[in-house]
């Protein structure tokens, strides 16, 4: 399971996979992956550490009074827990509430301080989910290129990786909740489905948000099998029951459709232009 882990040692819980680590295809150059991390629509997925432990988590907006939230995994920070939100360059911001929904691995919470200019994500409110859809993430796992080593580091820095949604089941049972969960696959390199920056995520991952093109969050990582080529993640759904739910918690402004189009057509612009250096 793609769960929340201590900094000094890889502790997994009793659903857990065995290995720690976020991988890649392993035709491809970390670089590359450090490289997509980087991306403008990732800058602001940073960590989410509370306690001993850490998971991922991204800025979604500005709400109501100004307040500025984001958006993990339950697992990673649920209702009554605090923490700080930090990034690789330094930066770190006080955690002063989360909210965890019923029924569902997803949970927001307050980010004190919050003085970046980055990339806003929205969520996905359409309830529609299609198999084969091309989606992105990023996330602070531990890291390696696929079949390459039995154990693996970590190093604080984010890494990104491309995916796609391969099906869906309305009935996964997570964490004793039955709910919606959206499941890709890990790809090989000589798959025809594979992607160019093809990754899977992984213990330290948990939380890190599936970004479709248009800039909408999908949902969120709950856990997944052991890393290697034709396994299998799990993210928990941002359903428009729970979208609608995190923006009258947060009264972070529900985006027009018109809007979301606009975005999507300015973030393959973006794309375009880095593809094109």
């Amino acid at each position: 399971m793609k769960t929340k882990i201590p900094f000094a040692v890889a502790t997994l819980m009793a659903l857990a996979a065995s290995s720690q680590a976020v991988v890649w295809r392993n035709d491809i150059s970390e670089a590359t992956v450090l490289a997509f991390g980087n991306d403008a629509r990732f800058q602001g997925v940073g960590m989410v550490n509370v306690g001993g432990s850490y998971g991922t988590g991204t800025f979604l907006g500005i709400g109501t009074g100004g307040q500025a939230w984001g958006i993990s995994a339950k697992h990673v920070i649920t209702t009554g827990e605090t923490g700080t939100f930090t990034f690789e360059d330094g930066g770190s911001y006080a955690i002063s509430q989360a909210i965890g929904f019923t029924g569902v691995d997803v949970s927001i919470f307050k980010i004190n301080g919050w003085n970046r200019n980055v990339f806003t994500p929205t969520l996905n409110t359409t309830g529609v989910y299609t198999v084969g859809t091309n989606l992105d993430s990023a996330g602070y796992g531990g890291h390696g290129a696929q079949g390459s080593a039995t154990s693996w580091a970590y190093d604080n820095k984010r890494r990104g990786m491309q995916t796609k949604l391969n099906s869906t089941n309305p009935s996964f049972v997570f964490a004793g909740e039955s709910q919606l969960m959206l499941i890709d696959v890990f790809d090989s390199p000589t798959s025809p489905n594979v992607r160019p920056i093809e990754g899977f995520g992984a213990p330290g991952d948990s939380g890190s948000m599936l970004l479709d093109p248009l800039g909408r969050i999908w949902g969120v990582l709950s856990g997944g099998q052991f890393e290697t080529y034709g396994n299998q993640n799990w993210y928990a759904t941002i359903t428009p029951t729970i979208a609608s739910q995190i923006y009258a918690q947060t009264g972070i402004p529900v985006p027009e459709p018109t809007s979301m189009i606009a975005l999507g057509l300015g973030a393959l612009a973006m794309l375009r232009r880095r593809r094109a250096r």
